[in-house]
């Protein structure tokens, strides 16, 4: 794991080059087996954190645990419980979109309020099944921060899968493989 902070690092210490001709996708996506979640969010929280803070590197950390329960409040989920029984994929789905969407205008507002920094998201298990990083990614290519996000998942041969998971995201993003 320490080979693929240490990947991150080199990214992260060089500032983005807004003027470039070219805009590329400034997203990362952190592969790790699911099974070493603890220990990447040990490593991520303890250890590289503090390295970016002491080595001056403009940094936002994103936690998304709680976060369905931060932008749904609990009289739309009451709701979306009494529905499940009538057609549960179009709750998922209803669910799906409205936490994307909040997702999106919280790494937005983040990105736009300190430009260039480097923004790091985590327990992004929190969010499964509900969302694909990749629709997610594919909405803030615009942006002007580099988007770290920890992928609990596996690359088979240049398919992602998160959680096990078919993601079917087309990412751009750079790919670190954590282990």
């Amino acid at each position: 794991m320490r080979a693929g902070f240490e990947a991150l690092f080199n990214i992260l210490k060089n500032p983005l080059n807004a003027d470039s001709g070219v805009r590329v996708d400034d997203s990362i996506l952190l592969i790790y087996p699911p099974g070493e979640e603890l220990n990447f969010k040990d490593h991520l929280l303890e250890k590289f954190v503090p390295e970016l803070e002491e080595k001056g590197i403009p940094h936002q950390v994103v936690d998304l645990d709680g976060f369905v329960f931060e932008v749904v409040d609990p009289g739309t989920l009451h709701g979306m419980e009494e529905d499940e029984f009538d057609d549960y994929r179009w709750v998922k789905q209803g669910l799906a979109n409205r936490i994307e969407r909040a997702l999106v205008q919280r790494l937005t507002e983040l990105a736009s309020g300190r430009p260039g920094c480097a923004i790091l998201v985590h327990s992004t298990m929190a969010l499964f099944p509900l969302i694909r990083f990749g629709e997610v990614l594919r909405e803030l290519r615009h942006l002007p921060a580099r988007i770290a996000i920890a992928f609990p998942g596996e690359d088979r041969g240049g398919k992602l899968h998160f959680m096990n998971q078919p993601d079917g995201g087309n990412y751009l993003a750079v790919k670190i493989v954590m282990m």
